[in-house]
């Protein structure tokens, strides 16, 4: 059995659990953008960016399931799952994922924590 000290302790637990867990959950809806900058060839690796642009090209990997797309002269790396790209040439999309250097060029590499969305 708690004591009556222990009780008012848990439930102080609880709330400031509760009160965390949905500042977490609206913080992502509030400020979707967070963290984010604006991608240019000067950003440092490992930056979590943000692109908008045209589709110029779509080609997907020969192994891996990888798609490599040309958005308005800036190449972006599509991880896994690319064989289920619906975007085509002409399209713009916005493209959240993190800047890098892959073989000397520069990209952004679009994991499971970005996004490519259609725009237009």
């Amino acid at each position: 059995m708690l004591t009556k000290t222990e009780k008012k302790s848990l439930l102080v637990l609880l709330a400031v659990t509760l009160i965390l867990t949905g500042f977490y959950l609206c913080f992502g809806v509030l400020f979707p953008d967070a963290g984010l900058v604006p991608y240019t060839d000067s950003v440092p690796d490992k930056t979590r960016v943000t692109f908008t642009g045209e589709i110029i090209s779509v080609k997907l990997t020969s192994t891996g399931g990888h798609a490599l797309l040309n958005v308005s002269g800036v190449t972006v790396f599509a991880e896994e799952g690319a064989e289920n790209l619906f975007y085509k040439t002409g399209d713009t999309i916005r493209v959240v994922g993190i800047a890098d250097t892959y073989a000397g060029q520069r990209e952004i590499v679009v994991g499971t924590s970005g996004t490519l969305e259609l725009i237009k």
